[in-house]
């Protein structure tokens, strides 16, 4: 018999290679030539910055109110009027510079202002510091005294009457009047207006007459009658 001998293996076909992609190629800058204009760069917008917020006002705080200040100090006797003029006053304390005056003359104090306003409610004519007094004082010392209230018209025992106030004992008025009345004590009659705490203390030799502030509307219709 005849023997087969195997046939050879068909060869095996071979395996197609994927086609390979070429490397991308990077295009080159076109080289700018002499006679090219080069067009200029735009600049990158700039985002605007935040500006800051106008801060809103802050409310101050209502600070405390300041005590009214009294008004400026009036040495006794001031006036605007020369010394000749001596201008009767019946209408009371007017407007002016420190307590007001009354009669061209300025007002010293507010215890003064009220007097010459009762005064002149109740139609009783006075003065401020008419005048002044040389008055002896301590040691052969000598002072100007003006009384600050004088009566026209109305008198006691005979004398004239003064009216003086006293806000406290360190008023430098109060040793001027005890050398008034020494020396002119047969021609005035001195009534003091001050608290009760001032004529406990002070000398009785001050005045003729006391009176205290809570009285002085009793003293002023008895003066009017």
């Amino acid at each position: 018999m005849a023997t087969k001998t195997p046939s050879k293996a068909a060869p095996k076909p071979k395996a197609k290679k994927a086609p390979t992609k070429p490397a991308p190629t990077r295009a080159k800058p076109p080289v700018a030539k002499k006679d090219d204009k080069v067009a200029p760069r735009k600049a990158a917008k700039s985002e605007p910055k935040p500006t800051a917020r106008a801060q809103s006002p802050v409310a101050h705080k209502p600070t405390s109110r300041q005590k009214p200040q009294p008004p400026i100090y009036v040495p006794r006797g001031f006036s605007v009027l020369d010394d000749e003029d001596d201008v009767l006053g019946i209408g009371g304390a007017g407007l002016g510079a420190g307590y007001g005056k009354c009669g061209g003359r300025m007002l010293g104090s507010t215890l003064e202002q009220s007097v010459c306003d009762r005064l002149g409610q109740a139609g009783v004519a006075h003065s401020h510091s008419p005048r002044h007094f040389e008055v002896a004082m301590v040691e052969k010392q000598v002072a100007a005294y003006a009384p600050m209230i004088v009566l026209r018209g109305r008198g006691r025992e005979g004398k004239s009457v003064v009216i003086e106030a006293a806000d406290d004992l360190k008023n430098p008025i109060l040793p001027k009047i005890v050398a008034f009345r020494r020396q002119y004590g047969q021609e005035y009659y001195v009534i003091l207006i001050a608290s009760d705490e001032v004529l406990e203390e002070v000398p009785l030799a001050t005045y003729d007459e006391a009176c205290a502030t809570t009285d002085v509307n009793t003293l002023i219709a008895r003066l009017a009658e």
